[in-house]
C-alpha cells in the first residue's frame, strides 16, 4: 500500500477517531427511535356541559404544526380556553396527515403553519387546497415570519397568530365566546 498519499496520524488519534465513530453510530441507532414524531394525532377535550341553546363555533380544530413543542403549547391554550363543550383537536405534523384529517373529518377551524417543513407541500399549498374544497373554512396563519403569514393571508387565511398561543386565545374570545368560562 502506498503510504505517501495518506496523512500520517498517531495511533492514539486513529483509535480516538474510531471510538468516536462507533459512539456516533450507536447514538444514531439508539437515539433515532426516541425522536420519531408521529405524523398526526387526535386530542379530545371535554369541558363542562354547554348552557341550553348554546353551540360551539369550532368543535373540530385542525392544528397543522411541524414543531411538537409549538403544537403542545397551542393544544394547551385550546384546552384551557374551552371550559364548556367538547372539542376535537386534530394535530398534523406533516402534509399528508393534514390532508388525511381534512378529508376525513368535519373541520371547522384550521391553524396553519405557513412554514411547514415537508417535501410534499407547505402551508400555502394546504391553504389553497382546503379553501378550494371548503370556501368558507376559517384558516389562521401561524408563522413567526411576517412574510409567511402575509403569504397565507393572500391565499385566504383570515388572521395571523405569529406562533403566539395567547393570540389564539384572544381570537377565540372574539369568535367563539360560548366555549369560555362565563
Amino acid at each position: 500500500m502506498n503510504k505517501s498519499n495518506r496523512e500520517y496520524q498517531k495511533p492514539s488519534e486513529r483509535a480516538a477517531g474510531f471510538i468516536l465513530g462507533i459512539f456516533g453510530w450507536l447514538k444514531y441507532i439508539v437515539g433515532s427511535t426516541s425522536n420519531v414524531i408521529p405524523r398526526g394525532r387526535e386530542v379530545q377535550h371535554h369541558g363542562r356541559e354547554l348552557p341550553p341553546g348554546k353551540v360551539l363555533q369550532y368543535p373540530s380544530i385542525l392544528l397543522v404544526e411541524d414543531d411538537p413543542n409549538t403544537a403542545r403549547d397551542f393544544i394547551g391554550v385550546i384546552k384551557k380556553y374551552y371550559t364548556c363543550g367538547s372539542v376535537m383537536i386534530f394535530v398534523a405534523h406533516a402534509y399528508d396527515a393534514a390532508v388525511t384529517f381534512f378529508e376525513n373529518e368535519d373541520v371547522n377551524l384550521v391553524i396553519m403553519d405557513a412554514d411547514l417543513d415537508d417535501l410534499d407541500g407547505d402551508g400555502a399549498t394546504l391553504t389553497r387546497q382546503f379553501l378550494s374544497q371548503k370556501p368558507y373554512l376559517e384558516i389562521l396563519a401561524n408563522s413567526s415570519s411576517r412574510i409567511s403569514n402575509h403569504k397565507l393571508t393572500g391565499f385566504g387565511a383570515i388572521g395571523t397568530l405569529e406562533k403566539n398561543p395567547e393570540k389564539l386565545k384572544s381570537w377565540l374570545l372574539l369568535h367563539d365566546p360560548v366555549g369560555a368560562d362565563d
